[in-house]
């Protein structure tokens, strides 16, 4: 992905954003969401009609719908995600051949934030730069110079997402019967976030433990929390206009995470999936349905998923 030379801070940035973007989960998720997938795949079939096109967006390797059952049933199927990759996993999976895909399934490439390799890069970057001035400072001046850094950090990711607000989400030019949105919003703007974590534990790891390093969380979440509900609407905005007849729409409600060895669950509410959720409250839905999506056996975390069947005329209002 990255080809370019780079200096030292440049190289290990862009090392460090490959190895995110390349993370694999470490669950068997196509065995531990056999009861989900086989629950949004029934309700999915049950709101639309046999022979009807079907967008799937944020398809990735289908582990959360079952691919085989919904290509028996529609007439056609167009997996949306950003890597193409995902999608020939996805049909080896469910042992769709090449010949029939190509009748039946293809793939549709989409970025549905348009934030660039360049703009991460960059921040990931300043993230490094920020984290070996705070741990080679010393002295009394070092909580003056935090508030410096994490100043330039906000200013970075604010101009990063003026530099995005006039980015048009692509879903090419056909229009499909349905659409199905699940767990894809929570997704949307989490990027930011996930690579302060990724570049915290790699520093860690290194050089131990990161000064500010909540402080820093917190400054990068004050950010990216106030341009989530934009590119939730801008989202919305593309898939509505995609589809004819109606759209599945799936969030998480509640996220309920119980580490190892803890006797009681946390329980809270996922950024971008609560936009999400105030978004589709404000829309007349024809059926609904709750169900548990078991994300990550290892780490603990389970999602409460509301998902709705939305018909296309209700999505214009």
């Amino acid at each position: 992905m990255i080809n370019e030379t780079y200096t030292s801070t440049e190289e290990k940035a862009a090392q460090l954003y490959d190895r995110f973007c390349s993370r694999a989960s470490k669950d068997d998720e196509f065995s531990d969401w056999a009861g989900y997938r086989a629950e949004l795949t029934r309700f999915v079939i049950n709101h639309t009609r046999s022979g009807g096109s079907l967008l799937i967006l944020g398809a990735g390797k289908c582990n959360d719908l079952d691919l085989a059952k919904l290509s028996d049933h529609c007439g056609s199927i167009t997996l949306s995600d950003y890597r193409p990759e995902t999608a020939e996993d996805a049909l080896c999976r469910y042992g769709i051949t090449a010949s029939a895909a190509s009748e039946r399934v293809t793939f549709l490439e989409a970025d549905y934030v348009g934030i660039p390799d360049s703009a991460y890069l960059r921040y990931t970057e300043l993230l490094l730069e920020i984290m070996k001035k705070l741990r080679d400072e010393q002295g009394d001046s070092l909580e003056e110079i935090a508030g410096q850094e994490l100043q330039k950090l906000q200013t970075c990711l604010e101009q990063i997402y003026q530099d995005n607000e006039a980015y048009e989400i692509d879903l090419g030019e056909a229009a499909f019967d349905y659409g199905v949105i699940e767990g894809v919003h929570s997704q949307l703007n989490n990027s930011f976030r996930g690579l302060f974590q990724y570049v915290r534990k790699d520093v860690e790891d290194q050089a131990g433990e990161v000064k500010y390093a909540e402080d820093l969380n917190a400054a990068i979440f004050a950010v990216t929390r106030r341009h989530t509900k934009k590119i939730v609407l801008r989202f919305n905005e593309a898939v509505f206009a995609a589809v004819r007849e109606g759209l599945i729409y799936g969030y998480e409600k509640n996220i309920i995470y119980t580490p190892e060895g803890a006797d009681h669950p946390t329980i809270g509410t996922v950024d971008g999936a609560r936009q999400a959720g105030e978004v589709i409250n404000e829309l007349s839905a024809e059926d609904r349905m709750s169900c548990l999506w078991p994300l990550s056996r290892r780490r603990g975390i389970k999602f409460e998923m509301e998902v709705r069947y939305l018909s296309a005329m209700n999505l214009s209002r």
